[in-house]
């Protein structure tokens, strides 16, 4: 046999491996999962072990919507190992979809040094350490990918966002400088110098370059980005007509790219507020819980990030950040994948749940957070308000702290704000953003008489005004005293990965008059639609 016949016979095995992974990929995207299955089962069969064949078939159970069967896959195929890029690549964002934070902890270590020195793996590594509130460790890898990239515009910009979010402005500043000098039309380190600037002030230069760059932008989400920039710089320079009709741009674009259904999410608070009457009234018996568990809710840009911040300086309170894990327990109670935090078939599946196997579920998964045993662990994902009646039912020891702030401050915060996947999809016009609004109200007022002294209400002015007194609530609340360090948020926000990484540095305070107040004329709609609250704008 000839050398070459040695090295073709030696590619044969994987060569049709590959052809078959390629086969079941194009049928899935035709849509015919069940010819899919039936391939995959084969290639399972002869390579139960292949990492490829093992992702590929977790994704095929979520196109199922067969959750539960997905993930176990997902598992099988971390504890196996990539041997590719993009199988590094799929199998980083499986992880994520299940909310496997501790193996995803466990599996970038593994991830071979040249695939974590690749720009797109390094990138989403990175991302994805962020929303673990991980921003030091994202810096690390983006820095180790730098230096084998150097002429990256994403990596420099997204090294400043690591930076942003460490409380290191100034360097930041210039890696988002250096990110724009290699690709002047970069949407992300627009937006995230025009997020300094708010505070700084802005000028002309970059008001320039932010027009041309919308003029060139092809892409309806960077145009978006562009122009939510374009926006904050003209506030920052007092031309709030000129602001005004840059957020209108961004709104329309960022549209354009997000889906949303106004009646879909009517549907969803109606089930919530149908719900039979002894749902979350049973007596069921307290878990033996190694801490309780304390969500902070809310609407998004309410205030929440500060609340625990503050609460981050008291010695027995763990900062959790963002957690799915409430809702990543209700996903495989329901074997179901939802896009959003919640949905109707979870909602209409919830009368079969175990809930004291939720309960479980969750604590086990967050306790790892708790590295020196605090007895509290903060859970700041504001969407969970839509879970109360769930968490209080599987968690009877939680505690829930609302925060509230002005509805029109709140949404206008959220109308200037453009967020990440499927967050506040809602936020993207004013009589949608109002009436997600009106029906956030009133499914909160549905909780409270519902689960009577189990919430417990901090308003945002409260916090900012007279922050001691309203800790000292809050503390009383939870069943302890409270701590004269909690006063400092700059010394507890050593990492801060939300959209206030910015404004929870700085002393909590209430302005004068309020941001929205200057585009009053703007804003005509959304306050019309708000005052069937009670308040008038």
């Amino acid at each position: 046999m000839s050398t070459q016949d040695g090295l073709s016979a030696s590619r044969g095995p994987r060569a049709s491996l590959e052809s078959q992974l390629l086969k079941v990929r194009s049928l899935l995207t035709a849509g015919d999962l069940q010819q899919a299955r039936a391939i995959s089962d084969s290639i399972l069969a002869e390579h139960p072990l292949d990492a490829g064949a093992l992702i590929q078939r977790s994704r095929l159970e979520s196109i199922g919507d067969n959750y539960r069967l997905a993930r176990e896959y997902a598992l099988s195929a971390c504890r196996v190992g990539v041997r590719n890029k993009r199988q590094c690549m799929f199998l980083l964002r499986r992880l994520k979809t299940f909310n496997l934070i501790p193996e995803l902890h466990g599996f970038i270590p593994r991830i071979p040094p040249n695939l974590l020195n690749d720009v797109d793996v390094a990138q989403l590594v990175a991302l994805f350490l962020q929303t673990l509130n991980k921003p030091q460790l994202a810096l690390h890898h983006l820095q180790l990918a730098d230096a084998h990239n150097p002429s990256s515009a994403p990596l420099k910009s997204d090294i400043g966002v690591a930076l942003l979010n460490l409380g290191r402005f100034d360097e930041a500043e210039r890696h988002f400088r250096e990110s724009l000098e290699l690709e002047p039309d970069h949407a992300p380190a627009w937006w995230h110098l025009s997020r300094l600037h708010e505070s700084s002030g802005s000028n002309a230069g970059h008001v320039d370059g932010l027009k041309q760059a919308i003029a060139r932008a092809k892409d309806p989400r960077n145009a978006g980005l562009l122009a939510y920039a374009l926006h904050r710089e003209l506030d920052s320079q007092g031309d709030h007509a000129g602001a005004s009709d840059a957020l209108e741009l961004a709104c329309t674009s960022m549209r354009k790219v997000v889906a949303y259904s106004s009646e879909d999410e009517e549907g969803l608070f109606t089930l919530l507020k149908s719900l039979p009457a002894g749902e979350g009234d049973r007596n069921m018996a307290a878990l033996d819980a190694p801490f309780t568990p304390v969500f902070i809710v809310g609407m998004h840009r309410s205030g929440t990030t500060l609340l625990e911040q503050l609460l981050s300086g008291h010695t027995d309170i763990c900062s959790g950040g963002e957690l799915y894990d409430f809702t990543s327990q209700l996903r495989l109670a329901a074997d179901h994948h939802c896009s959003t935090e919640l949905d109707a078939q979870i909602v209409q599946a919830s009368a079969d749940f175990d809930y004291e196997a939720i309960g479980r579920g969750y604590l086990e998964s967050v306790d790892w957070r708790r590295s020196t045993g605090q007895r509290f662990v903060t859970d700041k994902l504001p969407s969970n308000f839509l879970n109360i009646g769930f968490i209080l039912r599987a968690l009877p020891g939680a505690k829930i702290l609302h925060m509230s702030r002005d509805p029109m401050e709140t949404c206008f915060s959220n109308l200037r704000e453009p967020f990440s996947g499927t967050a506040c999809r809602y936020s993207y016009d004013q009589a949608e953003l109002a009436n997600y609004y009106r029906q956030y109200f009133a499914l909160m007022q549905h909780w409270r008489q519902r689960f009577p002294g189990r919430i417990h209400d901090v308003t945002y002015a409260a916090l900012a005004t007279d922050p001691a007194a309203e800790l000292k609530r809050v503390m009383a609340y939870l069943g302890t005293g409270f701590q004269p360090a909690m006063l400092d948020p700059e010394a507890a926000a050593s990492s801060v990965t939300t959209a206030s990484a910015v404004q929870v540095r700085q002393k909590p305070g209430l302005p004068l008059r309020p941001k929205w107040h200057a585009y009053r004329d703007y804003l005509t709609p959304l306050a019309w639609r708000l005052s069937e609250l009670g308040q008038r704008y």
